[in-house]
């Protein structure tokens, strides 16, 4: 057959986190994932029939893990099977068992088909067949970590003392597909089929030496799935906080806002951190903001703000305590709001900050140096702003914006806009098009940077790499869809705070269609 095998690059590689969120949004998007599965099985088939030049009267056989890599290896024997080769598969656990639902129905097949030999788990010769012209790697895929146990322990061990062709399927068993350590007892593998986008660990530390030649299988994901925010973001990327959480594990957060003129916004961004999920929301405004904003929201944590000079001091101690800041909703421009913009950039440089509202004109008008985890929030004409042009809001392209502004800041930046834009420095970039035109009204914007800053604390108090452009891609997809479900049942007039309301329950959802799309 015609081989057209994509070699794997390292600049094409993505995280487990890629992944899961690409699987999801897929979803969202309508695609059907058992289609992934067959256009994955059938690829590893193609794969050994191209390593091998044909396949009929080949011995081949595969050891199969539960979710959705066993899948893949399942479709793989039947592909091969019909293709003339003589194949078994070694299940490594009870076939009621299995975890994906596309496993469950391609093992059925197998199961009423009779052409393939499939071994359950500890029946007569399974696990005994070590000597084959293929053995296939389905085992764990790379949702898994950790130390290998019985039976997936035994199944490597066959695989690895076999002297046919060694395939593994997206990554080696035991390969952590992040950073390339490896479980003692790991797969080595000739070659590798990794489905969509190389992995990471593919090509970092001893990746490469387990997996041998790397090529790359096209799925047929929806290109959206990965351009534009979604549920996936959400899932993959905000974790759930662990069950051995305690207070602060979830992230905390400092809002730093609130002048005689603007009242509401550090209120409202403050209690969005909340609600996004944030355990601990310091505010820091004049006094009597602070006060009345723990008054009506309790569980927000008052700082009064004071002298530029007092402030400053106490901004020592917070910035130990908080993993993420948002600067600017409601400060007004003064002088002294301007000093305290400059201070408080400096002193978090290597801090998540999240800058909105009035602290952009500062950042515009200074052209202050900004930290890598820093996030720029413009709506259009304030990406004008900091980009020193006058542009028209309703003509300019969000996206172009974003790029531009991320480029010239070093930092991340997000356009707000019908279609919203997140750029990274470096030029990636994500799009959001969730959201309502209600929410063209004051305070939702500030909702959003409160968003932001619990995404970005809850990564980081999960020791998780900060990772600013998905996460703020995540938390533009729930802004967006929390408009949308306040609009749903309250109509086209909203204010921030009802939409502010909506926000757990459109992490609630997100969440909620990753049953469709198991691990």
């Amino acid at each position: 057959m015609k081989c057209n095998l994509a070699e794997a690059r390292p600049e094409d590689a993505v995280t487990s986190e890629d992944m899961r969120a690409t699987e999801i949004n897929s979803i969202w998007w309508g695609f059907d994932l058992e289609r992934a599965m067959e256009n994955a099985g059938r690829a590893v088939a193609d794969a050994v029939e191209c390593y091998l030049g044909n396949v009929k009267g080949k011995s081949v056989i595969v050891y199969a893990g539960k979710g959705g890599n066993g899948g893949d290896g399942v479709v793989a024997a039947r592909h091969l099977a019909s293709r003339g080769a003589r194949v078994s598969v070694h299940l490594l656990w009870d076939p009621q068992l299995a975890s994906h639902q596309a496993t469950q129905k391609n093992l059925r097949y197998l199961l009423l088909s009779k052409a393939v030999r499939v071994l359950p788990p500890y029946s007569k010769g399974w696990l005994e067949e070590r000597e084959a012209d293929v053995v296939i790697d389905a085992v764990l895929g790379v949702g898994v970590r950790g130390p290998l146990r019985s039976p997936v322990r035994e199944a490597l061990m066959a695989f690895n003392n076999s002297s046919g062709l060694r395939v593994a399927v997206d990554i080696p068993s035991g390969l952590d597909p992040n950073t390339g350590a490896v479980a003692e007892g790991a797969a080595i593998a000739d070659l590798t089929v990794t489905m969509h986008r190389p992995k990471r660990g593919l090509f970092l530390n001893r990746g490469p030496l387990h997996a041998g030649r790397v090529v790359v299988a096209d799925l047929g994901f929806p290109p959206e799935a990965q351009t534009y925010a979604g549920p996936g973001d959400v899932e993959a990327r905000i974790p759930l906080r662990p069950k051995e959480a305690y207070k602060g594990l979830g992230g905390k957060v400092l809002v730093i806002g609130g002048s005689a003129e603007y009242v509401g916004a550090p209120i409202i961004s403050a209690r969005a951190a909340a609600l996004a999920g944030a355990d601990l929301v310091y505010i820091a405004a004049p006094r009597e903001i602070s006060l009345g904003a723990a008054l009506s929201s309790p569980h927000l944590v008052p700082i009064a703000r004071g002298k530029p000079e007092e402030f400053k001091a106490l901004l020592e101690k917070l910035g130990e305590k908080v993993h993420s800041v948002v600067l600017g909703p409601g400060l007004g421009y003064t002088d002294e709001t301007e000093a305290l913009v400059e201070y408080v950039v400096e002193a978090l440089r290597g801090k998540a900050l999240v800058i909105d509202a009035d602290a952009l004109k500062v950042v515009a008008r200074r052209g202050l140096p900004l930290g890598k985890q820093a996030i720029l929030t413009p709506h259009r004409g304030e990406a004008g702003m900091l980009l020193g042009e006058k542009i028209d809001p309703l003509a300019a392209d969000s996206l172009a914006l974003a790029k531009r502004v991320a480029e010239k800041y070093g930092a991340t930046a997000v356009v707000k806009a019908p279609v919203d834009a997140v750029c990274s420095p470096e030029g990636m970039c994500r799009l959001n098009r969730t959201g309502h035109p209600s929410m063209a009204t004051g305070g939702t914007g500030d909702m959003l940077a409160g968003i932001i800053a619990a995404f970005m604390a809850r990564r980081e108090a999960l020791s998780l790499p900060p990772d600013p452009l998905n996460a703020t891609a995540a938390a533009l997809y729930v802004s967006g869809r929390a408009g949308e479900l306040a609009a749903e049942e309250l109509g086209e007039n909203l204010t921030s705070l009802e939409v502010v309301e909506k926000i757990p329950m459109a992490i609630k959802e997100a969440r909620e269609l990753v049953g469709a799309a198991p691990g």
